[in-house]
């Protein structure tokens, strides 16, 4: 998905669309051939989410069945089911007085029809764009976070911007200051990965992120000169973002993606 702090303003009904149609993944994988792109499509993230709400174990479609085989509801998935539709409600109430939708992907649609009109005649600033860009961006990450959870990775060598090694994270454990999440398993790539200094803030978004920050942890560790020319080409502008007082500087063109390991 596209950060908030990079969403172009007509990138918000990318953001509908992911929460209320389906959508497709790609990734490669290596067959006898030779590496091979393969494409999933899946749910909209809102029926996904519905469905979380009541799982099954061993259920069958057919009568009776033991009652610790029946469907098993999912409160903490409910929870977030019911505050998501809460939160499209309020969207949905911003731009009329009609009475909301049962379901809440035709709130978000209908909402974004006149949010849209809004934007086009003049009466949306940027900023309140950006904020409901960043509304609905926070509803998916949050969704995608339940469905498919990172694997949380540390990074062992310093932070390269405040140079701390350990530090006390949000939950209260004291660890490597560098904290990586990742879904390469799910999405087979680092376009759905960040890493997040616990002690700055400092924060690295998607793979080509993940190249600087290699890059930054070397520079700092002098095991590769400066060269400020090779590192703006080398990254997009998506590459990091602002954290711990640094500013992200204009890279130039897009450079093809390539396997990292940290």
């Amino acid at each position: 998905m596209t950060h908030p702090f990079e969403a172009p303003v007509d990138n918000i009904l990318s953001m509908v669309d992911r929460l209320t149609l389906p959508y497709k993944s790609s990734f490669t994988v290596e067959a006898s051939t030779g590496p091979q792109t393969v494409t999933t499509t899946h749910p909209p993230l809102l029926k996904q989410l519905r469905e979380a709400v009541r799982s099954t174990t061993g259920s069958h479609a057919v009568g009776g069945g033991l009652a610790s085989e029946r469907n098993v509801i999912d409160s903490e998935a409910l929870e977030q089911y019911e505050d998501v539709k809460a939160q499209i409600v309020c969207l949905f109430r911003e731009n009329t007085d009609a009475k909301p939708f049962p379901d809440p992907s035709a709130n978000l649609r209908q909402w974004f029809i006149q949010f849209s009109n809004d934007m086009r005649a003049g009466k949306a600033s940027r900023d309140v764009v950006q904020k409901k860009y960043q509304t609905l961006y926070k509803i998916a990450s949050a969704i995608e976070g339940r469905l498919n959870p990172p694997t949380i990775m540390e990074i062992t060598s310093p932070c390269p911007r405040c140079n701390v090694a350990y530090a006390v994270d949000d939950k209260g454990a004291y660890r490597h200051a560098v904290l990586v999440e990742s879904r390469i398993e799910v999405y087979k790539s680092l376009e759905n990965t960040k890493a997040t200094c616990v002690a700055c803030k400092a924060t690295w978004v998607h793979g080509r992120g993940m190249r600087q920050l290699r890059y930054e942890i070397d520079l700092a560790e002098g095991a590769r000169e400066s060269n400020v020319e090779n590192v703006e080409q080398m990254f997009e502008l998506s590459g990091t973002i602002i954290g711990a007082g640094v500013q992200p500087r204009p890279f130039g063109e897009e450079a093809p993606h390539e396997n990292f390991i940290l």
